[in-house]
């Protein structure tokens, strides 16, 4: 489903202010220039959002105010942060880094820092890490839990076709 979910500067602007106040938690009425765009870029995450989620229900989305399509697309980013977290805690137990210190320090060192440092509500589009492990798929278009998440995927596939291999050791020669 390619829906596209677009909402005018004038209806976006109150929500950025919302949650600019949830931001400072009510103790300033005033942020910087970066921060109101980081804000207004998380707004426009959430809400692109909707349109990858693949549900008919979503086409009412249009019918939506600005703030419903945030709070529903924060919905899903966050059921996403856990479809990756579940799809990350599968890949352990047997997750295998065939000596490859990039994939090592990728999987096991730096993905748990994204699931502690991940911030849903003021900074979804943040990928946080470098991704130094290069995977087959391009995922330059994604950013955020979207980025983390098709790379998990990728991860996997790759451990399931790196599987039917027997490993190879030094010890073997």
């Amino acid at each position: 489903m390619d829906y596209k979910v677009e909402y005018e500067m004038e209806e976006l602007a109150p929500v950025v202010g919302w949650l600019a106040n949830k931001y400072t938690s009510g103790e300033s009425t005033s942020i910087s220039y970066e921060k109101a765009q980081q804000l207004m870029e998380a707004v426009l995450y959430c809400i692109q959002e909707i349109s990858l989620f693949e549900s008919n229900d979503l086409a009412l989305a249009d019918k939506m105010s600005a703030r419903q399509a945030y709070e529903i697309g924060a919905a899903l980013v966050e059921k996403k942060v856990r479809k990756a977290l579940d799809l990350y805690h599968e890949l352990l137990p047997e997750f295998e880094d065939y000596g490859n210190l990039y994939l090592h320090d990728t999987i096991i060192k730096e993905m748990p820092k994204f699931f502690q440092k991940y911030d849903v509500r003021f900074e979804p589009q943040n990928t946080i890490l470098t991704l130094d492990y290069p995977v087959e798929k391009d995922l330059s278009q994604y950013t955020g839990i979207d980025r983390i998440y098709e790379y998990l995927k990728c991860i996997r596939q790759e451990q399931i076709f790196l599987k039917q291999y027997p490993k190879y050791t030094f010890d073997n020669e």
